[in-house]
């Protein structure tokens, strides 16, 4: 039987009109606005029409990187993080990046297992989303072995570098929303076991703090447990102190509290007001849709994939480290708010 020919890039330099450094800046993911998207979308189809696959093995032999990338996951179950995930996915496509995605084990050690994986030089860098278990110890043990890392969506006080959102702005805005509607008892809801949503807790705190005692602002924990649900019951039948409106940490929580108030028998937003954060595309087909502040995901990806390219691209472990130090400030994208009736 005889072997099929393997195309070449010279060939699908040929075929595409272009130089062969062309076709391998554009496969390889390189290509600048030195590259029409005219002249890039040519070689992408050429090269599928012949079957050309880039050869990341031969590429990262003599460049030292193979344009691929890892992401870790707190969670592909839930809510948000899905959306951010497949977000950031389409992110990568865009840029002709190979992203691999991996669901965070429970523990810290086993973590610590799957970086071992990223650490080896078929990945050019990772990027860990929201909050894992042990994870500044592993962006500090990532900075030795010189392997590029950013972290998305971990909030200020995760490790750096990172990308966030302006949460300030966000929470700003939620808290204007209710307090124009004539609310004055407002009561922050959040989850203790997510660190993610420990900045906006603080923010809260602040803005409560700021207005001289005109707003009543409590804190209510709302974990699984039975005990935290009755005392979030008991709080709601207080006849002077129950709070007016609810401010949910995410939208994943907010999604869990209404459930929670309407078994209870509270009517929203006739009884209570809930108010969440994320902008998770399904909210918006409740009845009533979700008030809810949106998170600019498209351009948190963008941006994450753009600063951990930029970080792989210096060579050794002393330059990614001192690339690193130069990108100390987290890197941030505004949020803007979605007001339902």
């Amino acid at each position: 039987m005889k072997t099929p020919r393997r195309i070449g890039i010279l060939e699908v330099a040929r075929l595409a009109g272009v130089s062969a450094t062309t076709v391998s800046r554009v496969l390889n993911g390189h290509a600048d606005s030195r590259i029409s998207l005219e002249t890039q979308e040519r070689v992408r189809a050429t090269a599928n029409s012949v079957g050309y696959v880039v050869n990341r093995l031969a590429t990262s032999l003599r460049t030292h990187r193979t344009g691929v990338f890892g992401a870790i996951v707190n969670s592909l179950s839930g809510h948000y993080q899905p959306h951010l995930t497949s977000r950031l996915q389409a992110a990568a496509q865009r840029r002709g990046v190979e992203l691999l995605v991996a669901q965070a084990k429970a523990e810290a050690g086993e973590v610590a297992g799957q970086l071992r994986l990223f650490q080896e030089d078929f990945f050019d860098g990772v990027i860990m989303v929201s909050d894992l278990p042990g994870q500044r110890a592993l962006c500090d043990h990532l900075d030795r072995m010189g392997k590029a890392h950013v972290t998305l969506g971990a909030g200020l006080t995760g490790p750096l570098p990172a990308v966030v959102t302006d949460d300030r702005h966000g929470m700003t805005l939620l808290f204007d929303h209710l307090t124009g509607l004539g609310h004055s008892r407002i009561s922050f809801v959040y989850r203790v076991s997510r660190s993610a949503l420990r900045d906006r807790l603080s923010i809260f705190l602040d803005m409560v703090a700021g207005s001289a005692g005109s707003i009543i602002g409590d804190v209510i924990s709302f974990e699984r447990s039975d005990s935290d649900r009755e005392a979030f019951k008991g709080i709601l039948a207080s006849p002077t102190t129950h709070p007016t409106a609810l401010i949910c940490g995410s939208d994943g929580l907010a999604i869990e509290v209404v459930a929670f108030l309407r078994d209870i028998g509270l009517r929203i937003p006739a009884d209570i007001s809930v108010v969440g954060y994320d902008n998770v595309p399904d909210t918006a087909y409740w009845a009533p849709p979700l008030t809810t502040v949106a998170q600019p995901t498209d351009s948190l990806c963008e941006a994450s994939l753009d600063l951990l390219v930029e970080l792989s691209r210096s060579s050794g472990g002393s330059a990614c480290r001192k690339a690193s130090d130069t990108l100390r400030a987290a890197r941030t994208c505004h949020t803007c708010v979605i007001e339902l009736p």
